[in-house]
């Protein structure tokens, strides 16, 4: 493999309000490293070489560059699929028959390398132009699209039920292996119990830091974490108003899980959040009104 690919971390929406970032699609595919020029060549993000696997890219450009985006597979509605990009990742044999029945197309979104000279510590901004300048596009070779607008963006991921969204810092240099890439991904939604609350501090002191969360099952409520974003003023202060009036001397939960006020659970919310965790707590919560 020519480099090691550039990485990104999860975070959540309020990314998008830090206008140092562009944003671009979050693809469900394999990434992939291709060199052009005399003899192109693909590479997986671990190394392996790919380039039978996928015979029908013509990666071409006007200058040998090292180039880096993500090769997809999508369904009649554009949307990328991982499973069928795995039939063609894992095929040695047949090729011919995955390219007719799992067509692909290479979506490039950075440019390390061009006739000879290392990019890496090139802004993105200017890569960026500079792949404009010499990928060749075909019709499964494209510039993968960007803007600076990331929520216009997510919220478009999320009507499409898309995968969801990458930010990168437009001054930002290319760091191989390094996860300084931002990535937002369009979550889950989900009903949840409040069974409590944990104080406040600062501005939030006369009304609560977090809202203890529980789900109920056939044995009771199950502990799945706190939420503490997604509140104005007005919401804070309303519902810790009638989160007072529910007080519970114990914890729902048998053994509590952090110090807090428990209420009585009647009081239902919807929360947005990017996954379970292994231990079954929710990743990045955010709050989004009681029903």
């Amino acid at each position: 493999m020519l480099i090691n690919p550039m990485l990104a971390k999860l975070t959540d929406e309020t990314a998008f309000a830090d206008d140092r970032y562009v944003w671009e699609i979050k693809y469900d595919g394999a990434r992939c490293i291709a060199g052009t020029g005399a003899e192109p060549r693909i590479w997986s993000r671990s190394g392996r070489e790919m380039t039978k696997n996928f015979p029908e890219l013509d990666i071409r450009t006007k200058l040998p560059a090292v180039l880096d985006g993500e090769i997809v597979s999508c369904d009649e509605t554009g949307k990328s699929i991982f499973n069928q990009i795995q039939h063609r990742t894992t095929r040695e044999n047949h090729v011919q028959w995955a390219v007719k029945e799992f067509p692909c197309s290479y979506e490039v979104f950075d440019i390390v390398e061009a006739d000879g000279h290392d990019l890496k510590g090139t802004p993105l901004m200017a890569r960026k132009e500079l792949l404009h300048q010499i990928l060749i596009p075909t019709h499964n070779v494209h510039a993968a699209p960007f803007m600076e607008d990331g929520e216009k963006l997510f919220a478009e991921m999320e009507q499409k039920r898309w995968e969801g969204v990458i930010g990168k810092t437009k001054t930002g240099k290319y760091l191989p292996g390094k996860r300084e890439w931002l990535k937002v991904k369009v979550g889950l939604k989900e009903i949840f119990h409040i069974c409590g609350y944990t104080e406040g501090t600062g501005w939030r002191a006369s009304t609560f830091g977090a809202l203890v969360l529980g789900k109920a099952t056939e044995n009771g409520f199950k502990y799945v974490g706190a939420v503490g974003t997604g509140f104005n003023e007005v919401m804070l202060y309303s519902l810790y108003q009638e989160l007072k009036e529910l007080p519970r001397v114990s914890c729902p939960f048998g053994t509590p899980p952090e110090p807090a006020r428990w209420v009585l659970p009647k009081i239902r919310c919807l929360i947005h959040f990017a996954e379970f965790t292994k231990d079954g707590k929710l990743r990045f919560p955010a709050f989004k009104g009681t029903l």
